[in-house]
């Protein structure tokens, strides 16, 4: 009874929060889109099941939701995939989207022909007697049509894919971008600290600078040193610390916050509010 519950507790959760991050405007993330791609892939195979289509009616209940969950899984990251590759590669949207769908019929033609093979004896008589080119042309006429109308249902996987991708284009833009000499971002910075930063951390009304050569405290407020290194690859990660993304080596637990490890070895605080953010950079 008490696992019946809780089962009822996750359905009546899931729906509203896939619709949530579907349709909102939620900083999702690639693992979080697959979730929500499994949780509208299992909904959707219960669904088409309980039509008793005539493709899986001599299909026992659960291979015929096991094949429509598959097949509207594989559609789903297909679609999402092949967009989020074109945003990848700078093409603007709409356009991606546009040649996800028109490819999304000739990829999953595929898909479908290997997924009968291994559930159906006829599939490899077919091959053997029609051919492969013929048999597939065959399944891409059967599944073309049907493609275009799951396009329309799972194209919203696609935009949020074509989000998370851009995002990892911007960061992996401003990555390449040459960072500056430390002097020239902060010029009270001595010329013995190098211009390899690791860390910055807030005292009072000082700053303490630690760079690969050594470190050195200056009189500076602790948002002008932020502002100052803008043009490096780093971020603040706590009201009183900024870190340089290349030196971070891993990211734990701390209680209800979070600790990063340097690469010299100290152990930098993490605020729970820019931990994700921090997480996304790196």
């Amino acid at each position: 009874m008490h696992d019946i519950r809780n089962k009822k507790e996750f359905e009546a959760r899931l729906l509203p929060t896939i619709l949530m991050t579907m349709f909102g405007s939620g900083d999702t993330s690639w693992w979080q889109l697959t979730k929500y791609c499994i949780g509208f892939s299992a909904m959707g195979g219960l669904v088409i099941t309980s039509l008793d289509p005539i493709v899986t009616a001599q299909y026992p209940l659960w291979l015929a939701v096991l094949h429509w969950f598959t097949h509207l899984f594989v559609a789903a990251c297909l679609l999402a995939g092949t967009t989020a590759l074109g945003v990848l590669l700078g093409v603007r949207m709409p356009l991606p989207l546009i040649l996800a769908v028109c490819l999304l019929p000739v990829l999953l033609a595929l898909f479908s022909l290997i997924a009968d093979s291994f559930l159906e004896d006829r599939s490899a008589n077919d091959l053997v007697t029609l051919g492969f080119p013929q048999l597939y042309f065959q399944e891409l006429v059967a599944v073309a049509p049907p493609s275009l109308g799951l396009s329309a249902l799972v194209a919203i996987f696609a935009y949020r894919a074509a989000e998370i991708a851009q995002r990892y284009r911007t960061l992996l833009q401003s990555r390449s971008l040459p960072e500056p000499p430390l002097r020239s971002a902060i010029p009270s910075a001595p010329m013995r600290l190098g211009d390899d930063v690791i860390h910055v951390e807030a005292q009072d009304h000082y700053v303490t600078i630690t760079t690969a050569d050594g470190h050195a405290t200056l009189k500076l407020s602790f948002s002008e040193c932020v502002n100052a290194l803008k043009g490096f690859h780093g971020m603040q990660c706590h009201r009183s610390h900024w870190v340089r993304f290349k030196h971070v080596k891993k990211i734990k637990a701390a209680g209800s916050a979070y600790t990063c490890t340097l690469g010299n070895g100290s152990a930098i605080p993490v605020s729970r509010r820019r931990y994700s953010n921090l997480k996304k950079k790196l």
